[in-house]
């Protein structure tokens, strides 16, 4: 049994406008890989967010074999998973 469809919102603090960016980066411990969400965005939000991603992982400690890209920012798809989610580079200057 399938669950119904859910709104998903923004992450930033009082915003409560619908998500439509992933702002995440690529992770693997070299056997596993994945995308390592920070943050939902609404449009207006994302330059922030993506700013704050990018400080949490300047500050990220990794284990040995460990690897985490910088954040980028991910195309929300309603049903999508990580590995189908389209990159959208265009929006991630101009956020430090």
């Amino acid at each position: 049994m399938s669950m119904p469809p859910y709104p998903v919102r923004c992450y930033a603090p009082g915003c409560p406008e619908l998500a439509a960016y992933k702002v995440a980066a690529h992770w693997s411990d070299g056997l596993t890989d994945e995308l390592k969400t920070y943050s939902l965005a609404c449009p207006a939000c994302l330059p922030q967010l993506l700013a704050v991603a990018r400080l949490k992982r300047a500050a990220c400690r990794l284990a040995p074999g460990e690897t985490l890209d910088e954040p980028g920012v991910y195309q929300l798809c309603r049903g999508g998973r990580d590995h189908s989610l389209a990159r959208r580079p265009d929006l991630e200057t101009g956020a430090d």
